[in-house]
């Protein structure tokens, strides 16, 4: 009996002793939390990395960039664990201004845990506003290819919120589809998954289009008979709005071409979207070295031409028809045909194309 009750004080002091030890080893770990960190600048670009440096103490360190679904104390919203020596990267999608919070945290010796909590504004800009690209889809079946081969425009960024989409002659028609007068199909791509597009309609409300959707066929550039400029509008989820403006201009293109009251043959270049050939043979008693064209861009359309914003030239001469003579004895020639968006003077907003005429007997 005696033997058991020192076995039962000799295993008691050994827990005993286990205990002390092992709050001895907590205290020992144990560093007062600490909240401090910082960035390396103030603002970034979307994508860019921003890298958070622990400046404070503690045994965990935990981030909450601040953005959508990583903001501190929202229900259902998570952090990032640093790595071991308290050092974070992070991209944000989407640009906005965030408050970046840092937790550090301890076990203190009686196993509860201790934080502090620091933070630091972080403001991320778009260089490009959120939009990558735009194209107008689909607008025109070229019935020049075998098959069925459509003409979509792709946006060209002429400033960081403007770009031009270039229209083919033949799309401008009066249908309800297969024509850039009908309602249109936008395709595009944003700089950030969690934003939206908008497109504002002539009453100027905002209508949210999602790219390729049939649902977001709506997007009207002809308005009052013309081609207008549209406006439209990206939204980030932390509210960040960017306004773009996309001009429909018109690829010209000569519609008619006659000499002496004989009409030419008008065709596309089928590699090109903006050269034509023309051609057309006259009697054998016509002189070619000098000869007067009578010609119409874009059948003299006065939706699309006002008489100052296209301009008829041969190796830069203006050609006037049924006034300008013209040498055709050497050889085909070519004439340039500049258009300008009717109604802005912007000398960006231009599409040009060739004309090659050829004219024999």
């Amino acid at each position: 009996m005696k033997k058991i009750r020192v076995l039962l004080y000799s295993l008691l002091a050994v827990l005993m002793f286990v205990s002390c030890d092992e709050n001895g080893y907590l205290e020992d770990l144990y560093v007062a939390p600490k909240a401090a960190f910082e960035i390396e600048k103030d603002t970034y670009d979307v994508f860019e990395s921003v890298r958070f440096v622990n400046k404070g103490s503690g045994q965990y360190y935990v981030v909450y960039p601040g953005d959508a679904n990583h903001v501190y104390g929202k229900e259902g919203d998570t952090g990032f664990a640093t790595a071991s020596d308290g050092t974070f990267s992070y991209s944000y999608q989407e640009p906005g201004t965030f408050n970046a919070v840092w937790v550090a945290s301890s076990i203190n010796e009686n196993g509860e845990r201790e934080f502090q909590v620091d933070s630091v504004t972080v403001k991320v800009v778009a260089l490009d506003g959120g939009l990558d690209n735009l194209r107008i889809n689909n607008i025109y079946r070229m019935p020049e290819y075998a098959g069925t081969v459509y003409y979509s425009s792709y946006g060209e960024f002429i400033s960081a919120d403007s770009l031009i989409c270039p229209i083919l002659f033949d799309a401008w028609r009066d249908a309800t589809f297969n024509s850039i007068k009908a309602r249109q199909l936008v395709n595009f791509e944003l700089s950030s998954n969690l934003a939206e597009m908008y497109w504002i309609d002539p009453a100027g409300e905002e209508k949210r289009i999602v790219s390729g959707s049939t649902a977001s066929r709506i997007v009207e550039f002809v308005q009052d008979g013309k081609l207008k400029i549209q406006n439209f509008r990206v939204i980030t989820a932390s509210g960040v709005v960017s306004n773009y403006y996309v001009a429909p201009v018109m690829i010209p293109k000569m519609t008619k071409f006659s000499i002496n009251g004989v009409e030419g043959t008008v065709t596309r270049d089928i590699a090109y979207y903006n050269r034509y050939n023309i051609t057309l043979q006259v009697a054998d008693d016509i002189d070619l070295s000098n000869v007067i064209p009578v010609f119409e861009t874009m059948n003299n359309d006065p939706n699309l031409l006002d008489g100052t914003n296209c301009r008829v030239t041969i190796d830069g001469v203006e050609q006037i028809s049924g006034v300008t003579p013209v040498d055709f004895s050497q050889g085909d020639v070519t004439y340039t045909i500049d258009y300008n968006f009717m109604g802005n003077s912007n000398p960006k907003l231009t599409q040009q194309a060739l004309v090659t005429v050829s004219v024999s007997h």
